[in-house]
C-alpha cells in the first residue's frame, strides 16, 4: 500500500519555521551579550556614582566603575583567604546549620558548588554511556562519573565495583544520580562541555560546521 504524499507546508507554517530558525540562531548570542552588557552597566552605574562623589569634579572617566568592580572582586578573593574572614564565614555557617530547613538547603548548595570548584577532582570529566535494555530495545544514556569511593556513605550504598553516574535532564536544572556497576557504563571519547550541551538541549546541540541531515 502506497503511503500518502507528504502535505505541503502552508505559507504560515513556512514563515513560522523561518522565524524559529532565526530565533535559534540569534538568541544565544543576544542573551550572552545582554547579560554582559547588564553586568558592565550595573557596575559602571553603581560604582561609578560612588566614585564621582569621592573624586573631584572632572576627574571621573568612563569605565572607572567597571575597573573598580573588577578590583573589588579581586580583593574579595584575597580577603577570603584571610583568617579573620574565614572565621566570620565559619560562624555564619554554624548559624545557618542550626536552622532545620535552611541547613539542608545550604549544605546541598555548598556541596554542589564545591564539587565543581575542586581543582583536584577529575572524575566528573569522565563522560560515559549508561547502557540499558528496555523491552528488548538497547538504550544509552549519557552521564558523568561523579563518585567511585563510597566509604563516607552508609554500608550497602555502593560497592567496590560500582560508581555513581549523574544523568542531567534536558532543559532543566536537575538530574538523577544512579549507582551502577562499572560494567554497565562505557567511557565516551567526548569533552565534558560537548556532552553536557548535547544532553541539556535534548540532542539538538551540534558543533559549528558539523550539522548532518537526519537520514
Amino acid at each position: 500500500m502506497d503511503s500518502p504524499p507528504p502535505k505541503k507546508k502552508t505559507a504560515g507554517q513556512w514563515l513560522s519555521g523561518i522565524m524559529v530558525r532565526g530565533m535559534i540562531a540569534i538568541l544565544p548570542s543576544a542573551l550572552t551579550l545582554y547579560i554582559l552588557y547588564w553586568l558592565v552597566r550595573s557596575a559602571e552605574t553603581i560604582l561609578g556614582n560612588a566614585i564621582k562623589v569621592v573624586l573631584p569634579e572632572g576627574w571621573y572617566l568612563p569605565g572607572m566603575g567597571l575597573l573598580v568592580g573588577m578590583f573589588l572582586i579581586f580583593c574579595l578573593g584575597l580577603f577570603v583567604n584571610a583568617f579573620l574572614f574565614r572565621r566570620i564565614l565559619s560562624l555564619g555557617e554554624e548559624a545557618l546549620n542550626r536552622i532545620p530547613v535552611v541547613k539542608t538547603l545550604y549544605g546541598s548548595v555548598k556541596d554542589f558548588i564545591g564539587f565543581f570548584a575542586q581543582k583536584k577532582s577529575r572524575e566528573f570529566h569522565q563522560v560515559v554511556a549508561l547502557e540499558m535494555n528496555m523491552g528488548g530495545v538497547p538504550m544509552r544514556l549519557i552521564g558523568f562519573v561523579t563518585c567511585s569511593d563510597f566509604r563516607d556513605l552508609p554500608q550497602g550504598m555502593g560497592k567496590e565495583d560500582e560508581i555513581a553516574v549523574y544523568l542531567p535532564l534536558s532543559y532543566q536544572i536537575g538530574g538523577y544520580t544512579l549507582i551502577v556497576p562499572r560494567s554497565a557504563v562505557r567511557p565516551i571519547d567526548i569533552s565534558t562541555n560537548r556532552a553536557m550541551g548535547f544532553v541539556v538541549t535534548g540532542g539538538m546541540f551540534q558543533e559549528k560546521g558539523k550539522h548532518r541531515p537526519i537520514p
